[in-house]
């Protein structure tokens, strides 16, 4: 019975209650009773699961270092390193275990609060990004017609690019699976790709457009404007094997068994920083991962990747 199963699915989940549009600041876990039971029953399993809540912990002090290598401040992330609730947030999002063969396994059992918990985070962080993203690419293109926004949005959310990012910036080492099929094989398409895209970045200095680095780093300099700071040095850029939302000789997307699982991952990682400090800040800690893709205008993209990416070839300009 449909309605049958509608009723239980909202049984399950009617605990998962707005209270905040999660914008400018956090989610008030402190107004919300049935949040704090959920994340108590969680803090209980961690307790009796001390081998578990030793490796999420190790994971997330990991994986905050990898964000505070992008940062120009440390303040956030030393809050999700002390804050309880952000802490355990992020423990949430970097437990990828499916726990499909969880009777093979004891040492899993009662972990069943992670994944459902990991699976809400999951959708807030991909409404999160995409609010980010969009807004990003309207106020750096403002002339940009329906087109072109779809283009921008869809090359830089597509299942490939955020696996791509995910994997680039070692986010991968920091997840509870480590020994994932699915990234394993996004290593080995990502190795070939980003040998195929060197050769095209070798013909103009070692970026896509003609000017090269130098061409980049000027574009990273007006992006930060005034804030940026003449002590921090500009890396080069590093997302060789992307071409528009597609990796470099595979002009559609990848399997899903390979791209699947790590977007999912970058979302849910995504999902526990806005729940910790609102979409705003969120979206200012994870935008250094991809400002690299966002540096191209919509006109751009085509010239460079038409006939490369299906993307590109497919998001024609429309209308104003």
């Amino acid at each position: 019975n449909t309605e049958d199963t509608e009723d239980n699915i909202l049984g399950q989940i009617n605990w998962f209650v707005g209270k905040g549009t999660c914008l400018a600041k956090g989610y008030p876990m402190s107004d919300h009773s049935e949040w704090n039971v959920e994340l108590s029953k969680i803090r209980d399993v961690l307790q009796y699961r001390r081998n578990i809540n030793s490796t999420l912990q190790k994971n997330t002090d990991s994986f905050c270092q990898l964000l505070l290598s992008k940062q120009r401040s440390r303040g956030s992330i030393d809050m999700l390193v002390l804050d309880s609730n952000a802490s355990l947030m992020l423990k949430c999002a970097l437990f990828d275990d499916s726990l499909e063969d969880q009777e093979c396994r004891p040492e899993t059992r009662g972990l069943e609060c992670f994944a459902n918990l990991r699976d809400k985070i999951f959708h807030l962080g991909n409404a999160s990004l995409q609010f980010g993203i969009v807004s990003e690419f309207y106020h750096l293109y403002p002339t940009s017609t329906s087109g072109d926004l779809h283009l921008l949005k869809v090359g830089l959310m597509s299942h490939d690019s955020l696996a791509y990012v995910f994997v680039k910036n070692q986010f991968h080492e920091c997840l509870f699976d480590t020994d994932a099929d699915a990234t394993r094989n996004m290593q080995i398409y990502m190795e070939e790709s980003d040998l195929v895209g060197a050769k095209e970045w070798a013909k103009h200095d070692k970026w896509i457009i003609k000017g090269g680095v130098a061409e980049f780093r000027r574009r990273i300099q007006q992006y930060y404007g005034d804030e940026n700071d003449s002590c921090y040095e500009i890396a080069p850029p590093q997302y060789t094997g992307l071409a528009a939302g597609r990796l470099y000789g595979h002009r559609k997307k990848l399997p899903n068994d390979v791209s699947n699982d790590l977007q999912f991952s970058m979302k849910c990682v995504v999902g526990a920083l806005t729940l910790a400090f609102g979409q705003h800040e969120a979206w200012g800690i994870i935008r250094p991962f991809f400002l690299e893709l966002m540096l191209l205008s919509p006109d751009e993209l085509r010239s460079s990747y038409m006939g490369i990416s299906s993307i590109a070839s497919t998001y024609k300009k429309g209308r104003k």
